[in-house]
């Protein structure tokens, strides 16, 4: 290595001890070992993918330890810095938009990235507000069937009239037919996780509808579609009041459980923890659960090490949800997801009591 890539080594090196540049600029993951030369900040691994997607013309990507750097590869990190970077790519970020996370779903992040440095929706500069920011959207998406399950081209609108998500048969006017209405006051709108959901670009919207929570399934062509639906439909519902719908504690699994108080065999179920109650399917993407769990701020949740003897063998990891009508029993095969399923039921209490 020549003598100016081993200083140009050594001065990215102590570029990354600065305050602010250890933590990725947009996830804020720990141990950020890879940089952009071009917008002078530091990124995780992960993230460094979604950069190179942007091209090298926006955000030019290396690596820390594996690539040799030059004086000019680090000016713009001695220039800026992640701080310097946030400031100016993010503040005018609208309260309503998530700062995604290391575990945020992946469409969430790309969205993220593309909307800081290539679309420049939150730049310093930028003075509009996007349209979909302020709770106006619709387009056509593809809808999951309730009965034989094919996707079909509905055309969605935020009806502002109505206060409704609603969706018709064709987007043409002549001869439109109202296929369905949901009632943003009392819907919750989930990201999907794209390693579980089959279809790319989905959302999962949910409501209730006699005494059970329906679940409808729309996709997009791309993640900047459905990622506008997703903060359009949140952004409407703070306007209206309905904040707490937007919710932030959510997690889904396959767990398995028993009949009543733990008699009988145990059953395999997509379980998702949303708001205040833990839904239970027999399939991922049904139209409606099994079941509802309702959570409230007294009910006990704890991790079993044994299981009472009435209760028969099964997973290897299990907990209990006792509630004041009923005990619950749950497990799992791997502790780290035993151990998130009971961090957030807490999570979810601690809510109830702010």
């Amino acid at each position: 290595m020549s003598s100016n890539a081993d200083r140009g080594q050594k001065i990215v090196e102590n570029i990354l001890k600065s305050p602010g540049n250890n933590n990725c600029v947009d996830c804020g993951a720990l141990d950020c070992l890879w940089a952009s030369t071009t917008l002078g900040c530091f990124v995780c691994i992960r993230c460094s993918g979604f950069h190179r997607n942007l091209g090298v013309h926006i955000s030019r990507i290396k690596s820390v330890q594996l690539d040799r750097w030059t004086d000019s590869d680090c000016l713009n990190l001695e220039r800026y810095g992640n701080i310097k970077v946030a400031n100016m790519y993010a503040i005018n970020k609208p309260d309503i938009y998530q700062h995604p996370t290391k575990d945020s779903p992946k469409m969430l992040i790309e969205h993220w990235i593309r909307a800081k440095y290539e679309w420049r929706e939150f730049h310093a500069e930028t003075t509009q507000v996007p349209v979909y920011l302020k709770g106006v959207k619709s387009g056509t998406l593809l809808k999951k069937g309730k009965e034989r399950g094919c996707w079909l081209p509905r055309h969605f609108m935020l009806d502002r009239l109505n206060n409704t998500i609603s969706y018709y048969d064709k987007a043409s006017t002549a001869g439109q037919k109202l296929l369905g209405q949901v009632n943003l006051k009392e819907c919750y709108v989930l990201l999907t996780d794209e390693n579980i959901v089959t279809k790319p670009n989905c959302l999962h919207i949910l409501y209730p509808k006699g005494r059970l929570m329906r679940s409808i399934y729309v996709c997009a062509n791309s993640v900047r579609e459905i990622i506008e639906w997703y903060y359009a439909i949140r952004s409407f519902q703070t306007q209206l009041g309905y904040a707490r719908n937007c919710v932030s504690t959510v997690f889904e699994s396959y767990l398995f459980k028993t009949p009543a108080e733990g008699k009988g065999a145990w059953r395999r179920r997509w379980c998702i923890l949303v708001a205040d109650r833990i839904l239970y399917y027999k399939n991922i993407m049904d139209p409606f659960p099994k079941g509802e769990v309702k959570l409230s701020k007294d009910d006990k949740c704890e991790k079993l090490h044994n299981l009472p003897k009435y209760v028969k063998n099964g997973p290897d990891y299990t907990f209990t949800l006792s509630t004041k009508n009923r005990t619950y029993f749950w497990g799992v095969q791997s502790e780290e997801t035993c151990t998130q399923w009971i961090k957030c039921i807490d999570a979810v209490q601690s809510e109830m009591c702010e």
